[in-house]
């Protein structure tokens, strides 16, 4: 009886020690994963750490960087009259940049590396233009591995309005669903938005949209930057205008202060650097002198540069004609016989070339090129001028313009070109597209017109109207009928003048979002759709549009700095 004992007593015991071991290794292995998880933990937190580290860096650095440019006198005062001093004060191109130099100050503050990639990526004359891509880096740790925050910076002396994915330096009138995929917003006064859709029928009817078109909406990083902030909406639909006297009317009573409650609102704030403007004449003149080989950055023509563009009794048309007879413009002769296309392409393109119409209409159909060795020389045409390229095909544009006319695009065109004009620009039933992976910017001192493109195309995924498209006067917009996704921007200085079809000056926009069914060639039914990609005009902001124009961009005598997407590596 008491080994019975003994042996239950024994196994009891063994038992015991067996339920204390297993606790044991449980409460081991759960101390062990714990101490595990915190180690993760604490490298997750200390890689997110990390990241921030560098994007703050990067963000500073950046901000360093742009206000040293805010100064109105900065090249003056900096002593910079030519790209190789930009060079120079900006410490690029050397293997160590000294520490009084931009990069210098940024690498031992910030710990922000800066890398000069203008020629590399963008073919950049950087020995003739103040234009310069940069990268701004930082590395930073993850897990076992070390990555690098990038941010791309483009420093330029191009006016604001570059800036900006649409915008008016008086009033923005945006009407119906218009989607601004990228990049910011900027209405100098004010701004007016409604699920309105207005547009013209080919007989000249101003017609309101029936249905509602939607409202404007942009991405959540798409700034919106609004004189104090006065921004004014309608959702009346067919009620927020009114057809009559043969153009577009407000109804300014439907039209209340603020954006809808029930929409999703974008960031909306005043814009807190200057707006850098351009004269309109005087860089058409700064153009024609440097083509003709004038260059205020040439000790030997300086003088002669300075002295004809600060002449503000001679318009750019007198200056053109009068560098022509001094033989620093090649005339292109023509006849009945020969296309202006054949004789244009044949010329040589040491000089820009001069196509005096003496006023008249000049009409385009087949490819141009006036390029030299591979960079874009300039064709001057004196009178109107219309593009005309073909429908089953397309017509190829390289090289810069300037028309002293108006302008008329039409047809399918491929442009690598920066055209500018004197005149009216409209563009009608057409499809541009970029070439040589370039594109268009489009500078027009009168009006412009955009209507009756892609007529009743369904939305795609990639852009159809590749170009900056900028007017110093005021500028409509249809895109209800038509499909427009631009890569670029669209911009209406403004100056008093109203816009076509509208009691506004400024950049009115309209757009329907969804399919339209046409009947009769005319948009017969309205399919509204709650899918921003559905929008029938689409702007994708890119600054690179900009950037590949080089030496065809109006300038002015200030630096800014536009940034690009921060990118991880």
């Amino acid at each position: 009886m008491n080994r019975l004992r003994l042996n239950v007593a024994g196994y009891s015991l063994v038992t015991t020690m067996l339920v204390i071991t297993i606790f044991f290794l449980l409460g081991l292995t759960t101390l062990t994963v714990a101490i595990q998880q915190a180690r993760l933990t604490t490298v997750r937190v200390e890689n997110v750490e990390s990241f921030h580290e560098a994007k703050t860096a990067l963000n500073e650095a950046s901000a360093e960087l742009k206000a040293e440019l805010s100064d109105e006198q900065f090249l003056v005062s900096h002593g910079i009259f030519t790209p190789s001093q930009w060079d120079a004060f900006l410490g690029i191109n050397e293997d160590a940049p000294g520490p009084d130099t931009m990069a210098g100050k940024l690498k031992a503050r910030y710990g922000v590396n800066m890398e000069d990639v203008s020629y590399r990526l963008y073919n950049i004359p950087t020995n003739s233009v103040f234009l310069r891509a940069l990268d701004l880096s930082k590395p930073f740790t993850d897990g076992h591995h070390e990555r690098t925050v990038k941010r791309r910076i483009f420093l330029t002396n191009a006016p604001s309005f570059l800036k900006y994915a649409l915008g008016s330096k008086e009033t923005l009138v945006l009407n119906g669903g218009v989607y601004v995929e990228q990049g910011n917003v900027y209405a100098g006064r004010s701004a007016y938005i409604s699920n309105a859709a207005n547009y013209v029928k080919k007989g000249g009817e101003l017609t309101v949209g029936p249905i509602d078109a939607g409202l404007p909406a942009s991405t959540n990083d798409s700034i919106w930057h609004i004189h104090d902030k006065l921004l004014f909406s309608c959702t009346q639909t067919s009620s927020c205008w009114k057809a009559g006297n043969g153009a577009f009317q407000m109804e300014d009573g439907l039209f209340d202060e603020g954006w809808p409650a029930n929409a999703v609102r974008p960031l909306i704030q005043q814009e807190t650097d200057d707006f850098i403007d351009i004269d309109f004449d005087r860089t058409l003149k700064d153009k024609l002198l440097q083509a003709a080989g004038l260059s205020p950055l040439s000790p030997e023509t300086q003088q002669s540069y300075i002295e004809r563009i600060e002449n503000d009794r001679q318009p750019p048309l007198d200056l053109a004609r009068e560098l022509y007879q001094e033989g620093k413009l090649a005339r292109v002769e023509t006849n009945a016989e020969t296309p202006y296309e054949q004789s244009i392409n044949q010329m040589p393109k040491d000089k820009p070339l001069w196509l005096d119409a003496e006023g008249e209409e000049i009409t385009l159909y087949r490819d141009i090129d006036v390029q030299q060795n591979g960079q874009n020389q300039w064709l001057i045409v004196n009178g109107d001028l219309h593009i005309e390229g073909p429908m089953k095909s397309t017509a190829t544009v390289r090289g810069n313009l300037i028309v002293f006319g108006d302008l008329m695009l039409t047809g399918n065109l491929a442009l690598n070109a920066s055209i500018y004009v004197t005149g009216k620009t409209a563009i009608y039933n057409s499809h541009i597209d970029g070439t040589d992976g370039k594109g268009l910017v489009l500078l027009s001192k009168g009006t412009l017109d955009i209507a009756r493109i892609n007529e009743f195309q369904n939305p795609s995924e990639s852009p159809n109207l590749k170009g900056y498209f900028y007017t110093d006067s005021s500028a409509t917009i249809y895109a209800v009928g038509s499909y427009l996704y631009i890569e670029g921007g669209l911009f209406a200085r403004g100056n008093g003048t109203l816009a076509p079809d509208a009691d506004r000056s400024g950049l009115v926009i309209n757009a329907f979002r969804g399919r339209i069914e046409p009947k009769d060639g005319e948009p017969g039914n309205f399919i509204p759709s709650s899918d921003m990609q559905k929008s029938r005009l689409i702007i994708k902001y890119n600054p690179r549009v900009l950037v590949e124009q080089g030496t065809g961009l109006p300038f002015v005598n200030r630096i800014s700095l536009v940034a690009d997407r921060l990118e991880v590596k």
